[in-house]
């Protein structure tokens, strides 16, 4: 009897196979890459706050945000399995490249905040231009760490990024 899940005893070493959710690769002693594998999880950070805003404040406006990315991501899914384009090393992640699903969260993101506070929002017109600000940062550095860690091309960033900009214009 075993006390593990997995039996060795055979010989061979099962096939192990990573949860992608949170594995990012980098070279050893970047730092900078580091930093970039880091702010790539952004969007699940993103899509923890939000539930956690719905969840204590209840306001239609997070619900709105959340489900639109949400379905952001399934559209980007369906994209995928029409298009079919490997990652430039496919050895990074599981699935297709075209188009970068972080992009497009990315994309989605900043175009939706930044329209929805300049359309909805009435605050001090300094906080408004850095929240704005700070959400294209963070944006332009998941795109930046996408392709510096290797996992999509320039043009599958670009293609994630003007398909989740159109989704979040149209769901402000």
């Amino acid at each position: 009897m075993h006390d593990t899940l997995v039996d060795i005893s055979a010989g061979q070493a099962p096939r192990l196979k990573s949860f992608s959710l949170t594995h990012f690769q980098y070279q050893d002693g970047d730092h900078f890459g580091m930093l970039l594998a880091l702010i790539s999880l952004a969007p699940i950070f993103l899509i923890v706050s939000e539930t956690s805003i719905i969840l204590s404040r209840r306001e239609m406006a997070g619900v709105l945000l959340l489900l639109g990315q949400l379905l952001n991501e399934l559209f980007n899914l369906i994209i995928k399995l029409i298009i079919r384009e490997p990652r430039p090393h496919e050895h990074l992640g599981d699935g297709y490249g075209m188009p970068s699903s972080h992009a497009q969260f990315m994309g989605f993101f900043v175009v939706y905040v930044v329209v929805y506070l300049e359309t909805r929002v009435v605050m001090h017109q300094v906080h408004r231009r850095v929240v704005q600000a700070g959400s294209l940062v963070l944006g332009g550095l998941v795109l930046i760490s996408r392709v510096y860690l290797g996992y999509h091309t320039v043009r599958q960033v670009l293609a994630g990024t003007i398909v989740g900009a159109g989704a979040g214009a149209v769901c402000t």
